[in-house]
Order: C-alpha cells, then sequence, then structure tokens
C-alpha cells in the first residue's frame, strides 16, 4: 500500500505563475481570480515553511464588519487591502501588535484595471495604507511595486504590453532583506 502525505515545498515556477496569469488574463480577468488563484497561492509557496506568517485574505473586512473581536485600524482606514502578511494571524486582533502586520497587498486585474495607467482610485488606495504605516504591495501579476521598502517605491515589471519580459527572475535584493523572501537566487523559468 502506498504512502501518502503533504511535500512541504516553497517551489512555484515562474512557467507555472505565467500559465496561470495568461489563463485568467484570458478567460476571466476579474481581479478576484488573481488575487486567490495566483498571488495569494504565490505568497503562500514562498511563506510555506514559515508558520509564523500567514498570507489572509482580508477583501471583505469592510468598516461594517468591526466587533469587539476584530478591528481593521491595523491596516486599513478608508479602503481595505485585498491581502495581508502578517505574522501569527489572528482574527481576534485586539491586542495585537502592530509590528506584526508586515505588508498589505493590493491586487489589480492586468486586463482590466492594469497598474501602468496608474489609475486615481488606485494612488488613493496606496496613499491610504502608506499614511497608517503600511509597507505596500502592489501588483498586477504584469507589473510589481513596492512601496515603503526604502526611501522610494521599487518596482519590476515582468510583462509589458505585448508579452512576457522577462526570462529569468531573481528575488529583488530589498524584498529578500525586508520580507524574508527565500534568499537563494534560482534560475526561472518562473518565480523559482
Amino acid at each position: 500500500m502506498a504512502e501518502f502525505g503533504i511535500v512541504k515545498s516553497n517551489y512555484f515556477s515562474f512557467e507555472k505563475y505565467k500559465q496561470l496569469v495568461d489563463k485568467y488574463y484570458e478567460n476571466d480577468p476579474r481581479e478576484i481570480n488573481f488575487q486567490n488563484r495566483v498571488i495569494l497561492t504565490l505568497l503562500d509557496k514562498i511563506f510555506i515553511n514559515d508558520e509564523k506568517i500567514w498570507i489572509v485574505d482580508v477583501s471583505t473586512q469592510f468598516k461594517n464588519r468591526e466587533s469587539e473581536q476584530h478591528t481593521r485600524e491595523m491596516y486599513a482606514n478608508d479602503y481595505t487591502p485585498d491581502l495581508l502578511i502578517v505574522k501569527k494571524w489572528k482574527y481576534n486582533n485586539i491586542n495585537k501588535p502592530s509590528e506584526d502586520y508586515l505588508a498589505v497587498v493590493e491586487i489589480k486585474s492586468p486586463k482590466l484595471d492594469p497598474i501602468r495607467n496608474n489609475n486615481n482610485h488606485t494612488s488613493k488606495e496606496v496613499d491610504n495604507y502608506i499614511k497608517i504605516g503600511r509597507k505596500v504591495i502592489l501588483t498586477d501579476c504584469f507589473e510589481w511595486r513596492f512601496y515603503g521598502f526604502g526611501e522610494n517605491p521599487k518596482s519590476f515589471t515582468l510583462h509589458d504590453e505585448n508579452d512576457w519580459v522577462m526570462e529569468e527572475v531573481k528575488n529583488p535584493e530589498f524584498i529578500v532583506n525586508e520580507m524574508g523572501f527565500p534568499k537563494k537566487k534560482k534560475r526561472i523559468k518562473g518565480l523559482e
């Protein structure tokens, strides 16, 4: 009889990433698909071996969802981010230290709302998160922008208006240092 088990692996190839992005871009480009099928999956794989780090979907935690157990004040104000990267997540966060909230992630559709268009609403969201002291990762899967990881925003582009422009992806040094992403730089025909 064969044994089956779950293998904890942080492998998520750039090829897999591109396939998923292309799939949803062509067939169902709603933001929610990029959020939960691509970005959440990718971040989960990056942090899979660190049980203290959680990737949490908070996109439906609106102001009217405040309670005696949960407050949005640590990660949201006028706008609610899509995902959180947080240490030791617990929904009951009333007494949770603010430094446990490592970053908020705001995701846009590369087809319906690409961040290269510099949408005014997206700028307001990012500014709002920065004002409450959060580091912000903004992505539409084609481009990644990082706010609060240094004096100026940092970014990299994986896909331009026409095609994928990167053959190899390396974790940017500021991400490795700030977020604890894997330090190994691997050759990627995908985000390896």
